[in-house]
């Protein structure tokens, strides 16, 4: 047995040096979350994650004195009582990462229209009611409803209901509700198909208490984690790859990594793909000729294409409020069709609009002094490999001439360019296809028995966005909140 940077002190135990309490597949954000309260518990857990540094989506990468953010780019749900604020402020990660927030958190640009999204709910209910006076009491409404309501309540009222239907019961205006409708771009669905109820925690902790970053970047935010996790006596295994969970008379008795490679331990928690755990790490052979094609069936939710840029100069005193823009060229916006192009075969991204954020006017640190950090993004899809090898920089020169009708003389400004494609979220996660947020947030598959943390293989735990827990799926609070559920239902059965 190959020594895997086993921690050398003496176990407590009695286990062998080789041996474990749980094992975690993957060093996402909700593996990560797990780990820190097992290790806390006193749990001896060892992580690998097949990336070379830990974060999942949440990484960040430098180019030429610029830092780049892979794919979250912001935070929600920390506000004081927030469920991601309780797990920062539990694993004491106030002290290893500094967030600060930004107001307006985002903004939602028409020809016609635009839309501030502020740090303040009153704000926000102003300046939409101030954009669209006849809807004014029934946006109040809309926002107080999804704010102030008990979880209990808004479960009960949406959990058979799409977020069209949600809409439907507030507003008329076609284009009021197409405004509310592309912060769906956050969860990877239109409204037509969504869960209200996954809509409406979207909004709560994401849209309404949303504008949080992580300085430094949200590498940052991931490290502080991992560094917690160690602290605490966890151990992280960067660059190498679970080939195989073992399972026998249906437990599992630990994992098998590159090389041929044992690690025993009763207890593995996959913070990976669930088909591949499944298909994959598992087998078909210890599973269920049902099971294979429900998995096979359920819908996933889409990826993205992404431009990264870093510019020679700063637009500070050229932009008002660099946040997150939802940018549009025209007013007739379709939410629906955003999501619906993503399945042409000749062209599976949108071309309807696209997102912009601009992090390094939170954090100067980001970019080189009167230099600047941009992040142009679409919903994409994989339905062909070879479409995205043989057009993906063609794609990024569009996109860029498209955010020149926002942000002037960009294409003349590009220091450093990079692009990511949904192959290369699947190279780095290895989420299936790329996919953003796990499984779609459909009012099926959110519920809490679709893909549940506690699976019909004893010891084996699932975490991250491919659990459902009934609230929807994608977001770092999400998963975070999901990583710590694992770790109580966890330490509760051995207790």
């Amino acid at each position: 047995m190959k020594n895997f940077y086993i921690n050398q002190k003496v176990n407590p135990k009695g286990l062998k040096e080789n041996e474990y309490d749980a094992i975690i597949i993957g060093a996402g954000i909700g593996g990560l979350t797990c780990g820190c309260y097992l290790a806390k518990a006193g749990m001896k857990v060892l992580t690998i994650e097949q990336h070379y540094k830990p974060g999942g989506y949440c990484t960040s990468f430098k180019r030429k004195g610029f830092t780049f953010d892979a794919a979250a780019h912001s935070l929600g749900g920390l506000r004081e009582g927030g469920p991601l604020r309780k797990i920062y402020n539990e694993l004491g990660l106030d002290t290893k990462v500094e967030i600060i927030r930004f107001d307006p958190t985002n903004v939602v640009i028409f020809p016609e229209h635009k839309i501030h999204i502020r740090t303040d709910i009153d704000a926000t209910i102003s300046d939409l009611q101030e954009n669209f006076k006849h809807e004014a009491e029934n946006i109040e409404k809309f926002f107080k409803f999804i704010w102030n309501s008990e979880f209990a309540n808004l479960y009960v009222q949406l959990k058979d209901k799409t977020f069209k239907d949600l809409l439907d019961m507030y507003f008329k205006n076609y284009q009021l509700k197409s405004i509310l409708g592309v912060f769906l771009g956050n969860i990877g669905l239109p409204p037509s198909k969504v869960s209200a109820l996954a809509s409406a925690i979207l909004y709560r902790e994401f849209v309404i208490d949303g504008g949080y970053y992580p300085k430094s970047g949200m590498q940052a935010f991931s490290d502080a984690f991992a560094e917690r996790f160690k602290e605490w006596g966890g151990e992280i295994v960067l660059g190498k790859k679970v080939e195989k969970i073992i399972v026998k008379n249906q437990s599992v008795k630990g994992v098998v990594i590159e090389g041929d490679n044992f690690i025993p331990s009763k207890i593995v928690i996959s913070n990976c793909d669930a088909t591949n755990t499944f298909l994959q790490l598992i087998g078909k052979e210890y599973l269920t000729a049902e099971f294979i094609r429900k998995i096979n069936k359920f819908e996933i939710s889409p990826s993205a294409f992404i431009v990264y840029l870093g510019l020679n100069k700063d637009y500070s005193k050229i932009l008002k409020d660099r946040c997150g823009w939802w940018c549009f060229l025209s007013n007739n916006f379709n939410v629906e069709k955003v999501f619906s192009d993503l399945d042409r075969k000749d062209k599976p991204y949108s071309e309807d609009g696209f997102f912009c954020f601009f992090p390094s006017s939170h954090d100067s640190s980001l970019a080189p002094p009167d230099h600047e950090v941009i992040l142009l993004l679409v919903p994409a899809k994989i339905t062909d490999n070879n479409f995205w090898l043989e057009n993906k920089h063609s794609l990024a020169v569009g996109l860029i001439k498209k955010a020149e009708n926002f942000i002037p003389d960009l294409s003349n400004s590009i220091a450093v360019k990079e692009i990511a494609t949904p192959l290369t979220l699947y190279r780095y996660t290895l989420n299936r296809n790329g996919a953003s947020y796990g499984w779609a947030s459909t009012p099926l598959q959110i519920d809490m028995n679709t893909m549940p943390p506690v699976t019909f293989i004893k010891g084996l735990y699932l975490v991250g966005h491919w659990v459902t827990q009934g609230i929807g799926l994608g977001g770092i609070a999400t998963v975070a909140y999901c990583g710590k559920n694992v770790a109580k239902l966890i330490t509760k059965s051995l207790n």
